[in-house]
């Protein structure tokens, strides 16, 4: 039961005992709501924060294209799926199709260029996510300054760069804590089983580890047909929970085998040496071969960075089982383990900042001032550098 339900008959209480007339206090908010203005407010002002550091970073790398850097790495890749669709012998079939198709669809209905769409959309599901994320700290604790330290937190993150270029995170983020949101509310309104499907299919189509969300979809799923005492109607809502994310997945690779002779080709590619190297490597070798290599002088820097973003979120994992449901717990650990496992720790900012339910619980032992004022320093100065490094083609994003 939500914060909400249990406020309602105090305040009612309070009112009677002092002789007023007892406040109408609102429950649960249906999923068609009031409540996403206000989670956009208390978003906004960080989604602009996050924007201006890093372009100013860009503008500071190259101020004759001040905005230049927003188009590197991943973005100019989605861009050129989202212009020209796949290329012939699938070298860009690991970039998952999401993202593109729906930047191409905009470009198509509003006749801007592909680069505006992309990043219009972009920037939109950014904001969304964090409003999303809001959302989600509210429902689950109740605790509405929580809520706006979560919210702020998920555009400052180390890994924020990537909610301001023209990558699937953003995308991929609201996919995710919607699916959360709907399948934990399942239980209580027949349409939010739909809603989680769908988000779950979609998952499964817009990142590589999208089809994960079939473990809290199991978790969650599973817990309801228990306390429904196992009906069949109870079970089949697990069942489609679970496989939406596989079906997803399961649709892409489809169309990969089709063109491409290959299924698996969107995995091959992605774990090549040109990629992540392997599913999971070591990441004690990992660091030890980045210091050792000081890639461009600059692999002691990445390493540093790269030891304090693995240790501060691997602190935060705890924190995680104890103050949230298991389901985020079942999620975020595997796929923390398989962001620490890229080669050379390619990408591991944001593969670490798109792990929200970490971003809450950083949000939820700050409470303080104190706390969150360093919390905020620490993950802004973060997100400066490792923007910088990424822009500087020091490490791969």
């Amino acid at each position: 039961m939500t914060a909400d339900v249990d406020a309602a008959p105090a305040a009612a209480v309070r009112g009677r005992a002092a002789g007023r007339k007892p406040e109408r206090v609102r429950g649960p908010a249906p999923w068609r709501s009031r409540w996403l203005p206000e989670e956009l407010r208390a978003t906004l002002p960080a989604w602009l924060a996050a924007r201006v550091l890093v372009c100013a970073v860009s503008w500071h790398q190259d101020p004759a294209h001040p905005l230049g850097r927003l188009f590197s790495w991943d973005t100019q890749w989605y861009l050129a799926i989202a212009r020209d669709g796949y290329d012939r012998t699938g070298i860009l079939i690991h970039f998952f199709p999401l993202t593109s198709l729906v930047a191409a669809g905009l470009a198509v209905v509003t006749r801007l260029p592909t680069s505006i769409a992309l990043f219009g959309f972009c920037w939109a599901t950014a904001l969304l996510f964090g409003a999303l994320v809001h959302r989600a700290v509210v429902r689950e604790t109740g605790d509405r300054a929580a809520a706006l330290r979560a919210a702020w937190l998920t555009q400052l993150a180390p890994g924020g760069y990537a909610l301001v270029m023209g990558y699937t995170e953003p995308l991929s983020g609201v996919l995710a804590v919607g699916f959360f949101l709907a399948v934990r509310g399942a239980g209580q309104a027949r349409g939010r089983i739909w809603a989680a499907v769908a988000l779950g299919f979609f998952s499964g189509m817009a990142r590589p580890v999208g089809v994960l969300l079939a473990l809290p979809g199991a978790v969650e799923g599973l817990r309801q047909a228990r306390r429904g005492g196992w009906r069949p109607a109870g079970v089949a809502r697990a069942a489609a929970t679970t496989a939406a994310p596989v079906a997803g997945l399961a649709a892409f690779l489809a169309y990969s085998g089709l063109r491409y002779g290959s299924w698996l080709l969107p995995y091959t590619q992605q774990t090549s040496q040109r990629g992540r190297g392997a599913v999971m490597g070591d990441p004690i070798s990992i660091l030890r071969d980045v210091w050792v290599r000081d890639y461009r002088g600059h692999g002691h820097g990445v390493a540093i960075s790269a030891c304090a973003l693995i240790v501060g979120f691997a602190a935060l994992l705890p924190a995680v089982s104890q103050r949230l449901p298991v389901s985020y717990a079942a999620w975020v650990v595997p796929s923390f383990v398989l962001a620490i496992g890229s080669k050379d720790f390619t990408s591991l900012p944001r593969y670490l900042g798109a792990l929200f339910p970490c971003v809450i619980a950083a949000a939820l032992v700050a409470r303080r001032r104190w706390q969150w004022a360093a919390t905020l320093v620490v993950s802004g100065a973060l997100l400066l550098w490792t923007t910088y490094y990424t822009f500087a083609g020091y490490s791969v994003a």
